[in-house]
């Protein structure tokens, strides 16, 4: 069977995409070695929330992908997004300066304003943005590929021939590489993926949390399944060379360190809130990929050693028209979405379907070519 597109990674952002082409006609499949949402998307607490602060370009992504992906969820799938807001508790990394931040617009409330609505509230003050909400990854995902065929499938290498890409037995005009941290079967030398790996656990409390709460970790309201989602990233490793070839549970290098991480959580979250006749039902650990500039980047893939021997100027910072750039055919990837990946996904996939379909330009600071001629610059001599 030939496709328009084949989506190589069935996490958020792959399943977006499929969603988004589907939905324009297009002939889809998506093919993942472990299934749908089995990697750091599965893993995620997939918490929807406001970056504040001073506003500069990043944050700038983040609250519009927000405000478009809260408005996509609540559309798509209603029974799996709990739209209740979120408190945010000021820690070393976002003091009360960044969280006063105007333009967003928040509620302070103090501990007496928070013990008023539950008595479980510990003796802590934030500032309550309205704009937030948890979805249930895994359901959501599913969600998204319906109308789209999907294969279980390790792919270990990308076949051009006659105009068509060869996957196994399947063929497709395009191909987007949306695999995280796993191997991306082509080496991007402009693009550094790094992991963060996150820790979240779901668990049965006869707590009733009114909206989401964020400080070092992330606790959600009552979800519609009665579940709470507790959650945090634990390391980054952007100075190392690691890459991740399956999912942590079946590591080589994986230590389970279960015990000790669940309780390191339970005993942040018992911090901010009094959890009830408390019971852990899933302990979830996914590597989110990212890059140093927490920008995630997206975009048609520019073969680097062809388009810099074309325009050799190129090192000394000369830049070309995106058009004329060598790039390999037919060949897209979103990726670097980091902890935010249930925010930027739905934004992230609009804009490159508008890319492929409408020759529509991807916005600077997520886009493929500022990252390519940083690296030019840089290996110049």
């Amino acid at each position: 069977m030939i496709y328009d597109f084949i989506i190589i990674g069935a996490g958020v952002a792959g399943c977006n995409c499929a969603y988004v082409l589907n939905k324009a006609g297009k002939k889809v499949a998506i093919v993942d070695k472990e299934g749908v949402a089995k990697g750091a998307s599965g893993a995620a607490g997939a918490f929807l929330s406001p970056l504040p602060g001073k506003k500069n370009s990043y944050n700038s992504l983040v609250n519009k992908a927000l405000h478009y992906s809260l408005d996509f969820y609540e559309k798509l799938i209603p029974q799996a997004t709990t739209k209740k807001g979120v408190l945010r508790v000021a820690d070393r990394n976002f003091n009360e300066t960044k969280l006063k931040d105007e333009t967003l617009g928040y509620e302070y409330k103090d501990a007496k304003h928070l013990q008023d609505v539950s008595n479980n509230f510990r003796n802590i003050e934030g500032y309550f943005y309205k704009d937030a909400a948890v979805v249930n990854p895994s359901e959501v995902c599913n969600k998204l590929i319906e109308g789209c065929n999907f294969y279980t499938q390790d792919v270990e290498a990308l076949i051009f021939k006659d105009g068509l890409y060869n996957i196994g037995n399947l063929k497709a005009k395009n191909i987007i590489l949306t695999q995280g941290v796993n191997n991306s079967l082509l080496n991007i030398p402009y693009i550094n993926i790094s992991p963060v790996f996150g820790l979240k656990i779901d668990v049965k409390s006869s707590t009733k949390i009114p909206f989401n709460i964020h400080k070092s970790i992330s606790i959600s309201a009552n979800k519609q399944d009665g579940t709470i989602s507790i959650g945090a990233t634990r390391q980054n490793h952007f100075d190392e060379k690691l890459t991740c070839t399956t999912t942590c549970d079946k590591c080589q290098f994986h230590i389970n360190n279960d015990e000790v991480d669940v309780k390191s959580l339970l005993n942040q979250a018992n911090e901010l809130i009094d959890l009830h006749d408390l019971e852990v039902v899933e302990i979830k650990k996914g590597a989110r990929a990212t890059i140093k500039s927490y920008f995630p980047v997206v975009g048609k893939i520019i073969d680097y050693e062809t388009s810099i021997k074309k325009y050799p100027s190129i090192k000394n910072g000369t830049k070309i028209a995106a058009d004329l750039l060598a790039y390999y055919p037919n060949l897209y990837t979103v990726n670097a979405l980091g902890s935010r990946g249930f925010v930027f996904g739905p934004y992230l996939a609009s804009i490159l379907k508008e890319h492929i379909l409408n020759e529509v330009a991807i916005p600077d600071d997520i886009s493929l070519e500022k990252h390519f001629y940083k690296t030019a610059r840089k290996n110049r001599t």
